[in-house]
């Protein structure tokens, strides 16, 4: 195995939650602990009043040992990290309001913008309003929400027998797709099961859309179903409707503070950042703008699937807001915890979303539903968040998923396939090891089976997995801060580095991945 030294230049450690670009903590030590879960919580579990009150855990790891990172195409079969740090896993309260085709290499623009096509052809590059040359990222090489309108879905099934990860690769009809051209319908295949199955169907092409803007705030109006509501996302640093700028989309609000939980790991990005408040569309509480429109409950639709859709709608109506500043052709979207998950089922619903970069997403987001029942299986106990209990949290996915728990080998699909779905856009998975119950080794195993769907469309440099401990849940370490601005760098800002690898040299336990434990198909090589 070959194995390629990084150097991480010297940061400062992050101690707490920032709001995006910004270096001052959030507020969320026990005096912003209002609710009667929140008090419950600290009184149950002292030591974690001085982090954020969650429903995923919060466990730390001082002392770490283990390989260096791999740059994807280098690594072995079977992959082991150790380390002489052990690790206590903390319970749950699910009463927490936190949060929880081909590729063109990348054009360079003769500005500072660049980005990767999806077309299988050379295309001419599109200039935008800022004389910013850009190859839009879709697999049609069209700016679209998605491509569902073009594919006849097959049947889905709805149970299976595979023990092993499904094949991403397999279409509905039984036969294997050969061509980079074809992902495209396979892609919408996998979106209509994970639609039916667990997150509920998301309405698309809503009768009217309008964006306005006004003192870096932008105001959404929807239309549909002869309904109407409206929220609003702050924006900061915005460009002008003559130079706009590549932004970043942050799940923000309550206790959690701003755009996402990158913290300073943007700082110094000439980008701007919009917060999207999901309580705004879709509270976990119930009711909100999106059922007020669509009507039903978790019943037909999750939380999940309505924060994507809200999201959409602000692409949507930031394409019809010049004025606003923001270049929709360089988007990027970021989450934690449960906002991880959010995150990961917006990029994988809307094409427009140029980078994704889910944080700590745990169960219903980057991890593996069978690796986790079996990891819980072999620790006798729900070691990691399961199926019935993610199913039931937040009203993240459609009251009757809940009944694949205790036979995920049944689900036609895994959370592989839903990763699979951002490809071939890039993709920066952040997980923080030692946190059991969002999956230590169901996440990377998730990670390490999601890079075949890259290596299948010969774009593994817009890919990273990456998984480090001795931090508090959604509190970026300073060795991660790297990856992300390598991401923002290359694929918002046109500027060289080098991405694509899948690291964990800082985790809490061995981890050995063998794909012929999990994967008993051949990862094509799509032309």
């Amino acid at each position: 195995m070959n194995k390629r030294k990084l150097l991480f230049p010297v940061a400062l450690v992050a101690i707490g939650l920032w709001a995006c670009g910004e270096n001052d903590n959030a507020n969320v030590g026990p005096e912003n602990c209002t609710t009667p879960e929140c008090l419950a919580e600290q009184e149950n579990n002292p030591a974690s009043s001085a982090t954020v009150p969650l429903s995923e855990e919060t466990v730390s790891s001082s002392s770490f040992t283990g390989p260096e990172p791999h740059y994807l195409g280098d690594q072995d079969d079977s992959t082991q990290v150790k380390s002489s740090s052990s690790v206590l896993p903390l319970e749950s309260s699910s009463s927490a309001v936190v949060p929880g085709s081909s590729a063109l290499p990348p054009v360079v623009s003769s500005s500072s913008h660049r980005h990767h096509s999806s077309s299988s052809s050379a295309v001419k590059p599109e200039v935008s309003s800022s004389s910013v040359e850009v190859v839009p990222p879709t697999p049609g090489n069209d700016f679209v929400e998605d491509h569902r309108s073009e594919c006849q879905i097959g049947n889905i099934p709805t149970s299976v027998n595979n023990a092993k990860l499904p094949d991403p690769f397999m279409g509905l009809d039984g036969k294997r797709i050969s061509s980079k051209a074809e992902w495209k319908c396979r892609r919408e295949e996998i979106g209509a099961m994970l639609e039916k199955l667990m997150f509920g169907q998301k309405p698309r092409n809503p009768e009217k859309v309008e964006g306005s803007y006004s003192g870096g705030k932008l105001t959404i109006k929807v239309t549909d179903k002869g309904k109407s509501g409206s929220f609003s996302v702050s924006i900061s640093n915005a460009g002008t409707k003559d130079k706009p700028k590549p932004a970043l989309i942050g799940f923000g609000g309550g206790m959690m503070g701003g755009c996402g939980s990158l913290g300073s790991a943007t700082n110094g990005l000439d980008i701007a950042m919009i917060t999207f408040n999901p309580d705004n569309v879709a509270p976990e509480s119930g009711g909100g703008m999106f059922f007020n429109i669509y009507g039903g409950n978790t019943d037909k639709y999750g939380t999940i699937i309505a924060w994507a859709w809200g999201v959409s709608r602000i692409i949507d109506a930031l394409e019809k807001t010049p004025e606003a500043g923001i270049d929709v052709k360089h988007l990027a979207m970021t989450g934690c915890s449960r906002w991880g998950k959010g995150t990961l089922a917006v990029g994988a619903f809307d094409e427009r979303i140029a980078l994704t970069i889910p944080q700590e997403s745990g169960s219903g987001g980057a991890s593996l539903w069978r690796v986790g029942a079996q990891v819980n299986r072999q620790k006798g106990k729900q070691f990691v968040q399961g199926l019935n209990s993610a199913g039931s949290e937040g009203k993240w996915m459609i009251s009757s998923f809940k009944s694949y728990d205790g036979r995920e080998n049944t689900l036609p699909f895994d959370q592989h396939m839903l990763v699979s779905m951002v490809a071939p856009r890039p993709l920066l998975i952040i997980d923080n090891a030692g946190q059991e119950w969002l999956g230590e080794v169901p996440s990377n195993y998730c990670g390490q089976a999601s890079l075949e769907t890259y290596k299948a469309l010969g774009v593994t440099e817009n890919y990273t997995y990456s998984q480090e401990g001795g931090h508090g849940h959604c509190q970026l370490p300073n060795g991660q801060f790297d990856e992300v601005k390598d991401f923002m760098n290359k694929f918002l800002l046109g500027k060289d580095a080098k991405t694509g690898k899948i690291d964990y040299s800082k985790n809490t336990q061995t981890i050995n991945f063998k794909k012929s434990e999990w994967i008993d198909w051949e990862t094509p090589n799509l032309n």
